[in-house]
């Protein structure tokens, strides 16, 4: 039966269209295929980055000591090498053929390798091989914590800073006495520093000296960046003259102490000199102890309202 001139157009329309949909039913799938791909790589990309690497616990600043307690494992989305991230392998003691090791203190109780941060990274930071270095901080067996409240201490130091401790001389001399010390606790007159025999010496040295001397002065300065900066050599040499002096009188170790801290701490100046010592720099030392006498003063009074602002936080104070 031969089909008039409508029923063409209206079949040959439905064709068209049932063409028409086909097409943009393949070309949604494909779209939907095409994005179902770009996910699943998208998500197989995702799962490449996610690692279980050490992040920090709390916030780290540059020169703190820190241990495997300062990590906890975390599954993080990261780039990073997994080389370059540390684990819990670089907090292991070896020996000297790299065999992991167990070390002991004096109580029995096992002793946890430290490291020291270059940088100040926040809470929850991936922490990378470059970003710690080794610490000289290992205590040994001569060493002991000392309390300090000799030495001008800088107006703002607060609980963990490194410092160096200089003894100024009043001809323009000025001499490291010891390098990078980390600062265990503090408060407005007094350090506690763990100090060697060796540095203990040296430093009783540099406290008779400074008392012995017009015009000297005994004074802490701050790293800025200690995970950064290296260790200084010390440039103080225990001078002959101070050396007989304390052979003489062993008794003028705690003597110069306690001057010391009587001229720092209330400005009183001392009248005993010790004219061996005083040939050569007497004339300039009576006019740069004035000078010292307004700088101490006006640091110790910043240092004492510093403190006072801080009491109460683990910033100041010092407790074992």
């Amino acid at each position: 039966m031969a089909m008039n001139p409508m029923q063409r157009r209206a079949r040959n329309s439905f064709l068209v269209g049932f063409l028409v949909a086909l097409i943009i039913m393949a070309v949604v799938v494909f779209i939907l295929l095409f994005q179902i791909k770009s996910i699943k790589e998208a998500k197989e990309k995702i799962e490449a980055l996610q690692k279980q690497v050490l992040v920090a616990t709390s916030d780290l600043k540059s020169g703190q000591s820190i241990t495997i307690d300062d990590f906890t494992n975390q599954t993080v989305q990261t780039t990073v090498n997994p080389s370059d991230v540390i684990s819990a392998t670089d907090f292991e003691f070896t020996d000297n053929s790299g065999e992991i090791i167990t070390k002991i203190d004096e109580d029995g109780n096992e002793l946890k390798k430290s490291m020291v941060m270059k940088i100040d990274v926040p809470s929850g930071t991936i922490v990378t091989k470059n970003m710690i270095s080794e610490t000289d901080d290992q205590t040994g067996n001569s060493e002991r914590i000392q309390e300090l409240n000799m030495i001008v201490l800088p107006s703002q130091l607060l609980n963990g800073d490194y410092i160096d401790i200089r003894l100024s001389m009043p001809n323009g001399q000025d001499f490291i006495v010891l390098s990078k010390k980390k600062v265990l606790g503090t408060n407005s007159t007094s350090i506690w520093l763990k100090l060697s025999e060796e540095e203990l010496l040296v430093l009783t040295n540099s406290i008779v000296e400074a008392y012995t001397i017009t015009g000297s002065k005994l004074y802490a300065i701050q790293y800025i960046e200690p995970g950064l900066q290296d260790k200084p050599i010390p440039t103080y040499n225990v001078s002959a003259a101070t050396l007989a002096l304390i052979e003489k009188d062993p008794n003028i170790k705690e003597e110069a102490k306690q001057k010391l801290y009587t001229n720092y701490s209330t400005d009183i100046r001392r009248t005993y000199i010790e004219p061996e010592l005083q040939k050569d720099i007497e004339n300039q030392g009576a006019l740069v102890s004035a000078g010292n006498s307004n700088e101490i003063e006006k640091i110790q009074a910043a240092r004492e309202e510093f403190v006072e602002s801080l009491e109460g936080s683990e910033d100041v104070g010092y407790s074992r």
